[in-house]
């Protein structure tokens, strides 16, 4: 059956792009991701989590990803992330999964494919604590 084009949204036209939700949540596990936001209260910061559930799979990144940043950058430990499109960060926030804190540095647009992808870095006030704690 034909249609006519004024009948139909452009977010309901198959645009023949693959939804690779489906096939990455077998690799999916569930993830608390606890995202920081900092307010000042009485000339004081306070810093509130609101954890938010998801589903993804946190990965290193490959030898490949760390020669292509700048020198300074290669030994810090940075992290990529692919869950589902709900959870909605943006770059420079600060979040937490399973008690490490890291600094959201990029995010990939891949919305219309079914999943979102996100670079993190460890934070700087975890990696003190780690080298305090040695």
């Amino acid at each position: 059956m034909i249609f006519n084009a004024n009948s139909q949204n452009l977010t309901d036209v198959n645009t023949g792009l693959p939804q690779m939700g489906s096939t990455l949540e077998g690799w999916f596990q569930n993830i608390v991701v606890g995202i920081i936001t900092k307010t000042m209260v009485n000339n004081r910061v306070v810093e509130t989590t609101v954890n938010t559930d998801t589903k993804g799979v946190v990965q290193p990144f490959s030898d490949e990803q760390l020669a292509i940043l700048p020198e300074g950058q290669r030994s810090w430990p940075w992290y990529m992330i692919h869950c589902q499109p709900s959870l909605s960060l943006r770059t420079d926030d600060t979040i937490t999964i399973k008690g490490d804190r890291y600094r959201v540095m990029g995010r990939g647009n891949y919305d219309a494919y079914g999943f979102a992808q996100y670079n993190l870095v460890k934070d700087y006030d975890t990696l003190i604590a780690n080298t305090a704690d040695q």
